[in-house]
C-alpha cells in the first residue's frame, strides 16, 4: 500500500468516515489482494462496524502475510480475546512479547486471557510483568488485585487495593473491594474503618452502608449492623439485600412490618430470582424461629426453586467426577511417601458435612488457652485447585509425590494463612472448613502429623439445615433434598 493511500485511509477511519474508508479499502484489496496493511485496516474497519468475524478473517490474513510483525500479532490476539477465544489469543500475545519483551499492552491482555482460561498462576505472572512496565496504569493494577483476591491470596491483593485507594480515595468500588479483602484476612476492625471513612464522603452510598452492615455483623455488633442495614434500605427502598440482612439479624423477633415488606417484595412479578432466593431463605428462618414450620418450608421451597432457575439443577455425576479427580490427584495410598512434607503437628482440621457441628467443635477446642480457632479457611481447597493440571502443564509430581517446590509453596501458603492472627505460642491451630474432607489426601501429603476431626450428625438434621441456608451458587446440591442426600451419601 502506498504511504499516501495508507495515511488517507487511516485519516478516514480516525474521522469516523467508515463508508469512504470501506470503499477505498475494497478497491485496494481488489487490486492488491495480498496487501497486509490493507487487510489490517480492513480488520479495523470491520471491528468498528461490529463485524467481528470479518475483522478476524482480515487480521488473520495480515498475520499470514507478515508473521513477524508484533503489532499485527497483538491486534489478532486482541480480536480473538474480544471474541472469547482466549486460548487461541495466547499464541499471538506470546509471540508478540517474545519479540518485544517490553510490549506492556501485550503482557496485560495476555494476563487477562490467561485469567479467563483459568490459568491463574501464569496470569498473575503476566499481569505483574505488565504492572512493572506500566506502574501507573490503573487497568493493570485493578486486574491484578482482582486476580490475587479471587485466587485466594488476599494478603497479596491488599497492598494493590491500598495503592488504588491512595490514587482514587473516593472510588466506591475500590473501597468495597479493599474492605472485602480486609474481611477475608480476618481484619474486621480495619474493614469497618475503611467503610466508615468512605461514608464520610459518600453518605448516600447504599452499597457502602450494606457492606458496613455485613462487616459489623461479622464482628458481632448486631446493633451496628441493624443500623447500617436500615440506612441502606432507606436509601434504596425495596432492596432485597439489606432486607434479608435485617431478617437474618432478627429471625423470630422480626417485626410484623418487616415480614410484610418481605412478603410484598416476593409477590412482585419483577423480582429477580437472585433476590427471590435471598429473601426466601431468610424469611424461612424467621418463620422457623417462630415455630411456623409449614411457612418456613414453603419459603425455602420457593428460594431453592429460584436458585435452580438461576444455576440449573444438581447433577450427581458432576459431584462424582469432581471427587474422582481429587482422589486421582492425591490418593491416600501414596501420600505417606512425600519426603518434602511438613512435620508441623499444630494443625487440626475439622471436617464433615456443612451444618454438622464444625463451628461448635471449633469453639470447644478454641476455649483452651493454647488453641486458636482460625475459622473456615479457603486455602486448602484453593491449593488443591491450583495444583490441578493446567493446559500445557506437566503434573507437579515427582515419583508419585508433589514436587519439592510445589510442596514448599503449598506449605508456606497454608501456614501463613493459619498463623496470620494466631497468638504466639498456640499449640493447636484449628481450621473448620467442613468440605476439606474432599482434600484429606492433599492434607496428609502436606501435613502428615495433622489431626483430623470428622463431625457427624443425624442426616435428617443436616439436610433440613442445609436446605434452608443460602449457600454459594456453585453448591447446587443444596437446592434439593435429593441432592443433599446424594452429597451426604458420597461424604
Amino acid at each position: 500500500m502506498a504511504d499516501a493511500s495508507a495515511l488517507e485511509i487511516a485519516a478516514l477511519l480516525q474521522q469516523g468516515n467508515l463508508v469512504q474508508a470501506g470503499y477505498q479499502l475494497r478497491a485496494l484489496l481488489q487490486n492488491e489482494p495480498d496487501n497486509p496493511e490493507g487487510h489490517r485496516q480492513m480488520a479495523l474497519l470491520a471491528s468498528r462496524q461490529g463485524d467481528l468475524s470479518a475483522a478476524l478473517e482480515h487480521m488473520a490474513r495480515a498475520v499470514v502475510l507478515l508473521p513477524a510483525r508484533t503489532d499485527y500479532r497483538f491486534q489478532l490476539g486482541s480480536l480473538l480475546a474480544h471474541s472469547g477465544q482466549y486460548e487461541s489469543s495466547l499464541t499471538h500475545f506470546e509471540s508478540a512479547v517474545s519479540v518485544s519483551p517490553d510490549f506492556a499492552d501485550a503482557w496485560y491482555l495476555m494476563g487477562l486471557s490467561l485469567m479467563r482460561s483459568g490459568r491463574e498462576r501464569e496470569a498473575a505472572a503476566a499481569l505483574r510483568r505488565a504492572w512493572t512496565l506500566m506502574p501507573k496504569d490503573d487497568r493493570v493494577l485493578r486486574a491484578l488485585a482482582e486476580l490475587e483476591f479471587r485466587s485466594g491470596y488476599p494478603a497479596d491483593a491488599l497492598p494493590l487495593w491500598d495503592e488504588l485507594h491512595r490514587r482514587h480515595p473516593d472510588d466506591i468500588t475500590i473501597i468495597l473491594r479493599k474492605g472485602e479483602t480486609l474481611s477475608r484476612l480476618g481484619m474486621p476492625d480495619e474493614a469497618i474503618s475503611v467503610y466508615s471513612e468512605g461514608l464520610q464522603d459518600s453518605i448516600d452510598s447504599e452499597e457502602l452502608w450494606m457492606a458496613l452492615g455485613q462487616a459489623e455483623e461479622d464482628h458481632g455488633n448486631r446493633s451496628g449492623a441493624e443500623q447500617a442495614f436500615n440506612h441502606a434500605l432507606r436509601l434504596r427502598p425495596g432492596w432485597a439485600f439489606p432486607l434479608a440482612g435485617l431478617l437474618g439479624l432478627k429471625r423470630g423477633d422480626s417485626a410484623h412490618d418487616l415480614l410484610a415488606q418481605a412478603s410484598t417484595l416476593l409477590a412482585s412479578s419483577g423480582l429477580s430470582d437472585h433476590d427471590r432466593a435471598l429473601i426466601g431463605y431468610e424469611m424461612g428462618k424467621a418463620f422457623d424461629a417462630r415455630g411456623d414450620h409449614a411457612q418456613a418450608m414453603a419459603r425455602w421451597n420457593d428460594a431453592n426453586s429460584a436458585r435452580i432457575r438461576m444455576v440449573g439443577p444438581f447433577d450427581p455425576s458432576t459431584l462424582l467426577k469432581k471427587t474422582d479427580d481429587i482422589l486421582r490427584a492425591h490418593p491416600l495410598r501414596k501420600v505417606a511417601a512425600n519426603p518434602h512434607a511438613s512435620m508441623d503437628d499444630r494443625l487440626v482440621f475439622i471436617v464433615g458435612m456443612p451444618r454438622s457441628g464444625t463451628t461448635l467443635t471449633e469453639q470447644i477446642i478454641a476455649a483452651h488457652p493454647l488453641a486458636f480457632g482460625c475459622g473456615e479457611l479457603p486455602d486448602i481447597a484453593m491449593i488443591s485447585r491450583q495444583l490441578a493440571p493446567q493446559p500445557g502443564d506437566a503434573r507437579p509430581f515427582e515419583n508419585n509425590c508433589l514436587s519439592r517446590q510445589c510442596t514448599r509453596d503449598a506449605i508456606e501458603r497454608y501456614v501463613e494463612a493459619v498463623t496470620r492472627h494466631a497468638p504466639e505460642g498456640s499449640s493447636r491451630l484449628v481450621d473448620k472448613a467442613p468440605l476439606n474432607f474432599l482434600h484429606l489426601g492433599l492434607i496428609a501429603e502436606l501435613f502428615p502429623r495433622a489431626r483430623v476431626i470428622w463431625c457427624r450428625r443425624d442426616p435428617r438434621d443436616i439436610a433440613i439445615s442445609i436446605y434452608g441456608e443460602n449457600f454459594a451458587l456453585d453448591e447446587k446440591y443444596a437446592t434439593s433434598l435429593h441432592g443433599i442426600a446424594c452429597y451426604i451419601s458420597m461424604h
